[in-house]
């Protein structure tokens, strides 16, 4: 008898702990998030890098509008930057989780042109990667993101950066190297 009670005890606390998931959260659990900042600026010699969210709160199923500028401030009328697949990445955590939302780069050697005091503008789209090590609660947080219209209920904290390198007339040996970081925040509500 003590023996079933105790498997039928095991089972309950395996049932309940299955039903609970940390992809389940609640709108009351984002008021004790604020947001910051949907707008981020940073300098680097000749450049400026801008990363910005439309909003500070989107709807769940609303479609996460945002995106990342490089604005060339130099004396030429254009300059050629070297940089990975997107001259501008995102990478994104969702807060309350504590998941990171991954990407993978596609390319290498990829060249963009930058016109003076014309913003190069790069709208960010959604995307994520998991490997098959990962939690269960994190592989079907990852497939829910993708598979939704917009993002699920969270409080999203966005990393910007652009790394690239500057074409230099003395050859590759001389090409400036230019890195900068951004960051902004928002929710998703119901």
């Amino acid at each position: 008898m003590k023996k079933c009670v105790s498997a039928y005890a095991a089972i309950l606390v395996l049932v309940i702990s299955g039903c609970y998931s940390t992809n389940s959260i609640k709108s009351s659990d984002l008021k004790a998030y604020e947001v910051k900042n949907i707008i981020d600026e940073t300098r680097q010699g000749d450049f400026v890098f801008r990363l910005v969210s439309e909003k500070e709160q989107y709807k769940k199923g609303e479609d996460v509008r945002m995106y990342g500028e490089i604005e060339y401030t130099g004396e030429k009328d254009e300059i050629t930057i070297h940089h990975s697949s997107s001259a501008i990445l995102f990478q994104l955590t969702e807060e309350i989780r504590a998941y990171d939302i991954d990407y993978g780069v596609k390319d290498i050697g990829v060249s963009t042109t930058l016109k003076q005091g014309e913003p190069y503008r790069e709208e960010y789209e959604k995307m994520a990667i998991y490997s098959a090590d990962d939690p269960n609660d994190y592989v079907r947080f990852i497939e829910d993101f993708l598979e939704r219209d917009g993002f699920p209920l969270g409080y999203y904290v966005v990393n910007g950066q652009t790394d690239f390198s500057v074409a230099s007339d003395q050859g590759v040996e001389d090409e400036e190297r230019v890195n900068m970081d951004a960051a902004i925040d928002f929710k998703v509500a119901e």
